[in-house]
């Protein structure tokens, strides 16, 4: 994938995750699949934070800034599908 491209799926996933955040409440849950790997979930918490979990683990309390960069870091070769769980 080139770097361009990268930046261009980290900057569209940030703007979604943002867009998911703010039209959520407290529980909400999106879900992000990836081929290959465990789905990821994050669950609405307050105070700009989300719960991240993967697929059969526990999951930890981050800041909604940590989450987007958690994310570009898991994403490998295309942009994952997410589906939102209200």
């Amino acid at each position: 994938m080139s770097a361009q491209r990268s930046e261009l799926i980290t900057a569209s996933l940030a703007g979604a995750i943002d867009a998911w955040y703010t039209a959520t409440i407290d529980g909400d849950t999106a879900i992000i699949t990836l081929p290959d790997a465990p789905a990821i979930y994050l669950i609405h918490q307050p105070h700009e934070q989300v719960r991240w979990r993967t697929e059969g683990r526990k999951g930890l309390t981050i800041p909604l800034e940590d989450a987007r960069a958690r994310l570009a870091m898991v994403l490998g070769s295309g942009p994952p599908l997410v589906t939102s769980r209200f």
